[in-house]
This record gives structure tokens, sequence and C-alpha cells, in this order.
């Protein structure tokens, strides 16, 4: 089990003399410099294709809306160098990196509309029906005979975000150093991935195709229904404008990130109080993102296949043994 005193994070006494390098390395871990590092990047990019497409960003309300990453990062690295508080610092590092990155990755998005390319939607239908005969309007239209599971299953989809914050601090609070950089760098990374498929082969989901009874959509408390699916395809007919915080929403039908949470709210957390809860919750996750979410079939299976990319990629780069290579580097 590890322990704060496992975690290699406290500065020596001569870390004024040390190259800056190592110096950061007092205050940050591998992965989390790495997440760092990659955020920046992302960042620098949508910069770039913002002035490139001539698209307005309100730039002014995101730098606001990073101030909370900024800070809990900032806070957790002199907590954890300088209040020896280890566990608590890996927990705000954590959760700052991942709201950091949401907000670049979500500007980057938002770049890719409108959208001049062929949509893959209806090959995504044919693959349904070919593969499970699903159709978007009638497995909508069976859960809405049963109103009180359609709410329960709208709530179920609206604590996707909720859940990986708490598997943070979860795994943060107890020590779990390798565990909480895996699951950071798999959800960064499926996110990337996720992203760069959908610029290349853009798809926003049946609700932008389909109107559904409007006694269908209040039966349920419908979370992506008529209303968002048209604004998505206002979006890929016009664009935006401008693009501000307050406007994002979902907008990736293939792959499904909703379904890539799934697996990082479960697969990371074996061994903590927990995993049987977060099994339980995600059961009604897979219905309700198939009807709430307004997805395709085939857009879980593309959830699962990033997701399993992103979780190799996460244990190759953050091994089994690096807690016990920094241990013994600061013993």
């Amino acid at each position: 089990m590890p322990t704060d005193a496992s975690l290699p994070f406290a500065a020596p006494q001569d870390a004024a003399q040390k190259p800056v390098l190592e110096k950061i390395g007092l205050w940050l871990a591998p992965a989390e410099v790495f997440l760092i590092v990659l955020s920046l990047l992302t960042g620098a990019l949508a910069a770039t294709l913002a002035i490139a497409f001539d698209q307005s960003v309100a730039w002014a309300e995101f730098l606001i809306s990073f101030a909370p990453a900024i800070g809990l990062i900032g806070l957790g690295a002199y907590i954890r160098v300088k209040k020896q508080m280890h566990r608590a610092g890996l927990a705000a590092i954590g959760a700052g990196i991942y709201i950091g990155f949401s907000g670049v990755i979500a500007i980057l998005i938002y770049l890719r509309f409108p959208i001049s390319t062929p949509m893959i939607d209806t090959d995504l239908m044919r693959m349904d029906q070919w593969l499970v005969g699903y159709d978007w309007v009638s497995f909508v239209g069976f859960i809405a005979q049963y109103p009180a599971l359609g709410k329960i299953l709208g709530w179920v989809y609206n604590t996707s975000l909720g859940q990986l914050f708490v598997v943070i601090f979860v795994l943060g609070f107890t020590g779990r150093t390798v565990q909480l950089h895996r699951v950071l760098v798999a959800g960064i990374v499926s996110l990337l991935l996720a992203v760069a498929f959908w610029w290349a082969w853009p798809s926003v989901g049946p609700s932008a195709y389909f109107t559904l009874p409007t006694s269908t959509e209040q039966a349920l408390g419908l979370v992506h229904g008529q209303a968002e699916g048209g604004r998505l395809l206002r979006m890929t007919q016009e664009g935006n404008t401008l693009i501000a915080p307050g406007m994002i929403m979902g907008t990736i039908a293939f792959p499904s990130y909703h379904t890539v949470m799934v697996f990082l709210a479960i697969c990371f957390v074996r061994g903590t109080v927990i995993f049987w809860p977060m099994v339980l919750l995600n059961i009604g996750m897979l219905p309700a993102i198939l009807s709430h979410g307004g997805h395709h079939f085939s857009d879980l299976l593309g959830g699962v296949a990033v997701f399993v990319l992103a979780w190799l990629f996460a244990h190759w780069i953050v091994p089994n043994k690096a807690e016990d290579q920094q241990t013994k580097a600061n013993a």
C-alpha cells in the first residue's frame, strides 16, 4: 500500500544547487510534466489554428477559466514540497492538469466548425443496423416507456465528469501515484486520439438527423435531444462567430469519449473503496450514453478502441516500477 513516505517529492536541502530540470523534478513528477507540456502544446496548436482560420475566440474568458487549473497545479506543487502534504498535492495537481487540458482541447474541437468534409453519420447508422439492428429513435422510444428509468439514466449520464474527479481525488489522497498518473495520461491521450479521429472523419450523432416526439423528450428529460442536435447541425453548416466557454457542449459522436470515461472510472480504482460503487453506477452509463448522449451504437465501440490504445500507452509511459525507482532515488 502506498504511503506518504513513498512519494518522492520532498526537496533536499541543496536543491538550490541542482540544475533546472532537476529542480522541476522536485516540484512535479515526470508524468505531470509530460501532461502539462502536452496541454501547452495543444493550446499553442489551438491558437495557431484560430489565427490561420481567422476564427474569433474569447481568449480572455478562457484564460479566466484556466485560473483554477493554474492555481491547483501551483498549490499542489507548493504543499507537496513546502508543507510535505504529498497526497493532497498529488490530487490537486492531477485535478488542475485535467481541468486545464479540458479547456484547451475544447477550443481545438470547436475550431473544426464549420465542417465542409462529408460526415460519417450515415455510415455509422448502417454499421449499427448491420451489427446489432440498433436504431436510435426506437431505442429512445423504448426507454421513454419507463420515464423513471429514463430520468435515472439522465442523472447517471451527467455524473461522468464528476466521477473522474472523484477518481483523481481518491487515488491522490490514498497515495496511489502510479494509478493516478496512468488515469491522467490515459484520459488525456484518449481525448487527443478521439479529437484527431473526429477531425479527419467527423460525426455528430443521430440526434442531429431525427426529430423525436416532444412527449418522448419530456418523459426522459433528454439531455441531448432535438435542440442540441439541431445546434450541432447548424454549427457544422455555419460555424461559430465566437468560440467562448459558455457555448461548449459535447460534439464528438465517434468515438464516444463518455465511453472512455466509463473505463477511466473503473479500471484504475481496483483495490479502492470506490471500485464496486463505480462498477454499479456505470452499468447504467452505457444505455445512458446511447439515449441521453445521442450516440450511435458504433460510437461505443470506437470509445472502447480508443481507451485500449490510451491504456496501453499509459502503462508504457508510467511503468509499475516508477514509484519504487523514484523512492530509491530520494532515499
